[in-house]
């Protein structure tokens, strides 16, 4: 446990009574809060930042004297109820505690108020102890001055009694899952099979249609959760509110779940692509009202307790729901692909990581470590007990913890309970331990051998212990698990295929000799999707840490070129994108490059372009996007011209481009037109309230090469009346990775840091730009100044310091990756 004081150890509160008047048009908040609960010392502490506080009592309207030190009220005295009368600012920029949400409406300026206190941001709306452990009851009113305001809502059903919305009584939870939103909204609704009441928000900007995808998943996933944990969901409701502005994709704030508007909403234009993403969001979300919600970790050191088992109950649960989005195969694209190059780092984080101070809190909200590592080691567990195993330890780990605290060894304990295996001690090296083994197998006769060591793209394996690694070798001459550093059986049929890891189920890669690999590849053809996109991202990674060049990526990619699958096609996709980081604009070799994308992907062209969208299947959809945009960089003219035709043919309303092509049609003619087609789309963007269009015209935008055209970008990109402050990170990160205008958007980023900070200091997003900057500059000059920048940064920013650490070795390493393979990717393509 963390040696951060905690002040439930000072007050155990029991129950919240809260009475806010919140003023949209004055930006001002006040209310008081009564809180009854045991005192433990002779002082009470409570959480309180950017609150200006008027009087504090007790349970006998009998003043008590208190100080401030630092974001806590310190009240001296025992008593069991306090009684806070405070005021406070609604923010206009930060999206943390109370802040507003603008849109437009027929030209018309709009506004919602609405919350975010994941993770310690309730404190800036109401005093009280704002610890995850600090569960308690709240009565909730909430009084607003806006006639705008036509309904407000909050956790539990509400509703308005002379002026006021008076809510029922929460069940005991955290502060952090408190919410209310209020304004003018839409909605739809409908019920579960056991009667929970489900309604869909979104401002009336949005087609009303555009809730109709979101209220099904939900009520398909809560009866998906009640029959998969068999708890029942203990709200008599569950509100999905798309907000306008909103920094993170969702919060599972418990019966009031808000979204971006991007992360909810589904007309008939989202691409296929955006349409699954939604649906594993509301899946995760949903997950959380018991994980999370229901019973909740004690403290910050286990949020993956929370995050990586909502990760993998998104997949699960959607891929029982929408069993034709083959969700799995997204799983492999987006969280693996992520965890594994993340984890592949020197000075990651680990999953389950100790936190001291409340601003190391957002610093855990690493998505490729506490989501997608922390969800694939669960899986890996889930497929290593068995599923039948799996549900039986959660429905007993719920039905023992509904409504309190845990920590991961709890969750241990009922699995172990039921799988007669050691759980904890399976999985604690894996929780507790940054980074991931590689295993290095290679046979000589019959003689198989496997060695296994840390992965690291630098390459310096530091002197470690093995890791206990479930092999889901299918060889029954191996064991299950390996937990030595090295071993080697005896193969009766020392001319099968070795295929580790089948169907990549464990958090490791594999490094086969030459004949083993050879092997592979020349049965590439029968081996499951899952296990050739594994072969071809093993392989970047291995050249990645100077294990192999590139070679044997470009032998896998000729391979795969012909294969149908949408997830390969896309991983081939991403393979010609690493590649092109070995070239520069207008040289030999990017056209060599570019010539071998061309020679990838025309066939695929012609099957998917060949054709009407209408024809297209959910597979098709989903590649139409990588094939389109690989044929474009491989200067295709049919390509070229489709693109062409289609905006041509649709500019007037681009809505009518299908989804699944829209942002690379529209980055197409803007690559490749001229400056009056920027500007058409800058306009558009400024004037378009539709959030997936507005997302794929920045893509547009951002894909530009013109040095005019990237400083009006830039220039304007911190105006929120232009670019809502949630969407600054596309801008930023899309022209970070355009060669064309990286050196400008790094130079932006410089000189906006303290913009930045204002903006994001302290929000899970905050170091999103330190990453975009180690994620993608990569030549010794850019190094000088990250170093030279980015020090000075860490230095006031400690919670930056992990990112800046890892943004470093990353710009090393591909300087290095460079050094090694644009040589052999020059020889390669002759």
């Amino acid at each position: 446990m963390s040696k951060i004081r905690h002040l439930v150890d000072y007050f155990i509160p029991e129950h919240y009574q809260l009475n806010l008047d919140i003023s949209k048009s004055k930006r001002h908040f006040s209310g008081t809060v009564a809180i009854t609960g045991q005192p433990l010392q002779s002082e009470i502490r409570l959480h309180a930042k950017q609150l200006d506080i008027k009087s504090i009592t007790d349970g006998s309207n009998h003043q008590l004297p208190w100080r401030v030190d630092g974001d806590e009220l310190v009240i001296n005295g025992q008593p069991s109820k306090v009684i806070v009368e405070f005021a406070g600012t609604i923010s206009e920029t930060s999206m943390n505690g109370l802040y507003l949400c603008k849109y437009k409406l027929n030209g018309e300026d709009h506004e919602l108020f609405a919350t975010q206190f994941e993770s310690h941001y309730a404190r800036q709306c109401f005093p009280c102890i704002d610890e995850p452990a600090a569960k308690a009851t709240f009565d909730i009113s909430i009084t607003t001055d806006d006639p705008d305001d036509k309904i407000v809502l909050s956790n539990m059903p509400g509703k308005l009694v002379d002026g006021v919305w008076k809510f029922n009584i929460t069940p005991r939870m955290s502060t952090y899952l408190i919410a209310f939103v209020g304004g003018d909204l839409i909605s739809k609704a409908g019920r579960t099979k056991n009667g929970v009441t489900v309604s869909t928000y979104a401002t009336p900007a949005q087609p009303a249609e555009s809730l109709d995808f979101a209220l099904q998943t939900v009520i398909k996933s809560v009866e998906f959760y009640e029959d998969y944990f068999g708890v029942t969901y203990p709200l008599p409701k569950l509100d999905n509110v798309a907000l306008p502005d909103f920094s993170a994709g969702a919060m599972e704030n418990w019966g009031l779940i808000t979204y971006r508007e991007t992360a909810m909403l589904v007309t008939d234009g989202t691409a296929e692509s955006s349409k699954e993403s939604i649906a594993t969001t509301i899946a995760h979300e949903i997950s959380h009202q018991w994980f999370g919600n229901l019973v909740t970790m004690k403290w910050w050191n286990d949020l993956w307790l929370n995050e990586s088992f909502a990760s993998l109950m998104e997949y699960i649960a959607i891929d029982h729901i929408y069993p034709e989005f083959n969700i799995w195969d997204e799983y492999e694209l987006g969280y693996v692909a992520s965890a594994l190059k993340r984890d592949s780092m020197p000075g990651v984080q680990s999953v389950q990581q100790e936190v001291e101070t409340p601003d190391e809190i957002a610093t855990l909200f690493d998505s490729a470590i506490v989501y997608a590592k922390g969800e694939r080691l669960l899986k890996m567990l889930r497929a290593y007990v068995g599923e039948d195993v799996f549900r039986h330890g959660l429905a007993n780990y719920f039905t023992n913890h509904q409504y309190t605290n845990t920590e991961a060894d709890d969750l241990w304990q009922a699995l172990s309970d039921v799988s007669n295996i050691n759980v904890k001690q399976l999985m604690d090296p894996w929780l507790t331990r940054p980074g991931y083994p590689i295993i290095h197998v290679s046979l000589d006769g019959d003689q198989l051998t496997l060695r296994q060591e840390e992965f690291v793209v630098t390459g310096k394996n530091e002197p470690n212990k093995p890791w206990p690694i479930p092999l889901f070798s299918g060889i029954s001459e191996l064991p299950a698990i390996m937990d030595q550093k090295e071993l080697t059986v005896n193969l009766d049929d020392p001319t099968r295929t070795v295929n580790l890891n089948a169907n990549n189920q464990a958090h490791y890669i594999v490094h086969y000799d030459d004949n083993l690999m050879q092997r592979l590849i020349g049965n590439f053809s029968d081996l499951s999707a899952t296990d050739k996109l594994k072969l071809i991202r093993e392989s970047l990674l291995l050249s990645s840490a100077d294990i192999q060049d590139i070679s044997q990526l470009i032998k896998l990619l000729n391979v795969a070129k012909d294969e149908t699958n949408q997830a390969i096609i896309t991983t081939v996709s991403g393979g010609i994108g690493n590649l092109s980081i070995l070239v520069e604009p207008g040289s030999i070799e990017q056209t060599k490059l570019e010539r071998f994308a061309a020679t990838l992907f025309q066939p695929q062209f012609n099957r998917l372009l060949g054709q009407s969208s209408q024809d297209w299947s959910i597979n098709d959809r989903k590649s139409v996007s990588s094939v389109l945009a690989r044929s474009v960089y491989g200067k295709v003219a049919e390509a070229i011209s489709f693109c062409h035709d289609q905006f041509t043919q649709h500019q007037d309303n681009l809505t009518n481009i299908p989804g699944d092509i829209r942002s690379t049609v529209l980055s197409a003619v803007v690559k490749n037109g001229n400056n009056d087609v920027f500007d058409e789309l800058w306009q558009q963007y400024q004037g378009n309230q539709d959030a997936d269009l507005r997302l794929d015209i920045c893509a547009g935008l951002t894909a530009t090469t013109s040095h005019q055209c990237i400083a009006q970008l830039l220039a304007k990109v911190t105006d929120s009346k232009i670019v809502k402050s949630q969407d600054v990170v596309y801008f930023i990160a899309w022209l970070t990775w355009n060669k064309y205008s990286q050196d400008q958007a790094w130079q932006w980023t410089q000189d906006n840091w303290n913009w930045i900070k204002d903006t994001f200091g302290g929000d899970m997003s905050f170091d999103d730009y330190v990453r975009i900057a180690g994620n993608n500059l990569h030549t010794e000059q850019q190094l000088v100044e990250f170093d030279n920048f980015f020090s000075k940064v860490a230095q006031e920013s400690p919670a930056l310091r992990r990112s800046v650490q890892i943004g470093h070795d990353s710009i090393i390493n591909k300087i290095n990756w460079i050094k090694k393979n644009r040589p052999v990717l020059n020889q390669l393509l002759d």
